[in-house]
């Protein structure tokens, strides 16, 4: 990662900055696909707006698509030749999206000069950028409620500790909450403990004795400790914390702008703690990127109209104002530096979490990775009789079946 990056001292109102006009023979009608909702799709509405009224025979519908549905949605879409002309989603959808050969490389067609070398990395592949991004960073952090907890924990005894002190069952009161169902919440502790998903030469390494260690240390704060509650899902565990009954929660830099509304200077933000006995958490980098569709590229005109859009999107001013008003890193490179980024401090906090953190694989092997920690997960989560080293075992042979020849994520 860039040493520009991990300095970074990284913050609304909507200020969109027009782009350069591109001549149009005729109407030319883009469908944007995007994963953004709320707040965020009202962000992206408005830059599609101010694009199509500097380039009024530009017209550009938005349509949201949920981040689980987004890859099957433009595979069936494309089937029916029905494709999206662009596509605003997650770094991780690459992966699938390339194989399937429904989205093309970047390269002498939108200005990948213009982005910080770190972001553009996530979604490079062989050599060709897949993706164009819009924010960088997706890290999973601590966020704490200061009126509740001082200051964050240096190390996870710390958080133990403070999460012991915070928590009344009996009254739904918890020290720390985080989304137990999904394994992108496990990823961080691999790092932690030094574990690994793929060795050097693409072979699934999961388990390990320091993958136990990380699902024991999971297991053991809910069960051994009991800071958390039963089940907690993504909801219930962002609902708790929003609501004041949760001291600390551990989630992605994609919930800040709703934190800040709720808690403003309360809101404490700050690195996953360093594992005693181990190493910092590194949570995993990605964010969302504009992506080209096979279908677009293959179309001149559309393909050159498209290109214009996302270098307008990703542009600093418009790159500014999407730091202000959503609270994420911009992945252009001039507006990370700009003053109304840098000096921001809930920005800085996302960007502090962020330092330890390393590039989320993108490639299609990861697809079923994600599927065979998700399992060994909810397990050690569901019962303390449920053994790490077993599901550690179980994610390792779930995995080397699905990349294997004719497996969902291997080879044919």
């Amino acid at each position: 990662m860039s040493n520009r990056f991990k300095a970074l001292a990284l913050a609304g109102s909507l200020a969109m900055v027009a782009g350069t006009a591109v001549p149009a023979a005729a109407q030319t009608d883009l469908t944007l696909w995007t994963t953004e909702e709320a707040g965020p799709l009202e962000f992206v509405e408005g830059l599609a707006a101010a694009y199509s009224e500097a380039n009024p025979d530009v017209n550009i519908t938005t349509i949201f698509h949920a981040p689980e549905d987004m890859v099957n949605d433009v595979l069936t879409a494309a089937l029916g030749g029905q494709a999206p002309d662009v596509l605003w989603t997650q770094a991780d959808h690459v992966g699938p999206l390339s194989a399937a050969y429904q989205i093309a490389p970047l390269d002498g067609l939108v200005d990948t000069s213009v982005y910080e070398p770190a972001a553009l990395e996530v979604t490079t592949v062989d050599g060709q950028a897949w993706g164009a991004p819009n924010s960088f960073g997706n890290a999973l952090m601590l966020y704490y409620n200061k009126d509740i907890v001082a200051e964050a924990p240096a190390n996870t005894d710390e958080l133990i500790e403070l999460a012991v002190a915070n928590t009344d069952v009996a009254n739904d009161k918890y020290g720390l909450v985080y989304n137990q169902t999904q394994s992108f919440w496990l990823t961080p502790w691999l790092g932690g403990f030094g574990a690994e998903v793929f060795d050097a030469e693409g072979n699934p390494t999961l388990d390990s004795d320091e993958m136990v260690n990380a699902l024991t240390f999971l297991q053991d704060l809910k069960w051994e400790h009991g800071v958390m509650p039963v089940d907690a899902d993504y909801d219930v565990a962002d609902g708790l914390f929003k609501g004041g009954d949760a001291a600390m929660i551990i989630n992605g830099d994609w919930t800040l702008g709703a934190y800040k509304d709720i808690f403003g200077d309360s809101l404490g933000i700050a690195p996953l703690p360093e594992v005693v006995g181990g190493d910092w958490p590194a949570p995993w980098l990605s964010g969302k990127y504009l992506m080209l569709p096979a279908a677009t590229a293959e179309d001149e005109e559309k393909a050159a109209v498209v290109a214009d859009l996302v270098d307008f999107i990703n542009n600093t001013e418009n790159q500014v104002a999407m730091a202000e008003s959503l609270a994420r890193i911009p992945g252009n490179a001039e507006a990370i530096a700009d003053p109304v980024v840098a000096d921001d401090p809930f920005i800085a906090g996302t960007a502090a979490a962020s330092a330890n953190g390393t590039g989320q694989p993108v490639n299609l092997e990861m697809n079923c990775a994600w599927d065979a920690m998700t399992s060994a997960l909810v397990s050690v989560n569901a019962s303390a009789d449920n053994s790490p080293a077993d599901a550690a075992a179980s994610m390792q042979s779930a995995l080397e079946a699905a990349v294997a020849p004719g497996g969902a994520c291997g080879p044919e």
